[in-house]
This record gives C-alpha cells, structure tokens and sequence, in this order.
C-alpha cells in the first residue's frame, strides 16, 4: 500500500518541508490570483490596460508568488474593482485584519 502524502512529509528533514511548503505557497498565490481574475471575466490585456502595464507584465505578476509586493497586490485587485484586506493571525490564534 502507498504512502500518504503526510508520511511522505513527514520522512523529510524540517528544513525539506519548509521549502516544500514554501513553494506550495507560492504556486497557491499564483493560482488564487488568476483565479480571481477569470472569476470576474477578466483578460489578462484587459487587466493590462486599466494598470497601464503591458500584458507579459500581467503574466509576471501572476507569477510572482509569495514576492509579490503588497503594493502591487493592491493595484492589482482595485484594478478589478476589489478591495484588498490583509488578516493577521497572532501566535495566540487571534485575527487582526486590516484594509490595504
């Protein structure tokens, strides 16, 4: 029987998994933010235009992961029409958010 992707992990050295799990971060980022744009029928040149950036630009950002700055995070959402709210989750478990 194989093994389960946790034991699997779990056989890795700590800083294997910190690595692993850093780029599961940014490949989820990348996919969150195109999803967020195809969800609102956004193309990528459409969203070019309103930043005033060319559309490999686009495609960088999308790309970017965990680097992206939150600046351009910002642009990138009210390009769209949202609005972006970071949260903050204390070592306590506590939430702290705050508008961008």
């Amino acid at each position: 029987m194989g093994r389960t992707l946790n034991e699997m992990l779990a056989s890795r050295s700590v800083d294997s998994q910190q690595r692993i799990q850093e780029m599961a971060n940014e490949l989820l980022l990348e996919v969150r933010l195109q999803a967020l744009r195809e969800e609102l029928e956004v193309s990528q040149v459409e969203l070019a235009s309103a930043l005033g950036i060319s559309q490999p630009a686009v495609v960088a950002m999308e790309q970017r992961g965990n680097d992206i700055k939150l600046s351009t995070m910002k642009r990138y959402v009210e390009a769209m029409g949202g609005k972006l709210r970071v949260d903050v989750e204390l070592p306590t478990g506590r939430h702290v958010g705050f508008n961008v």
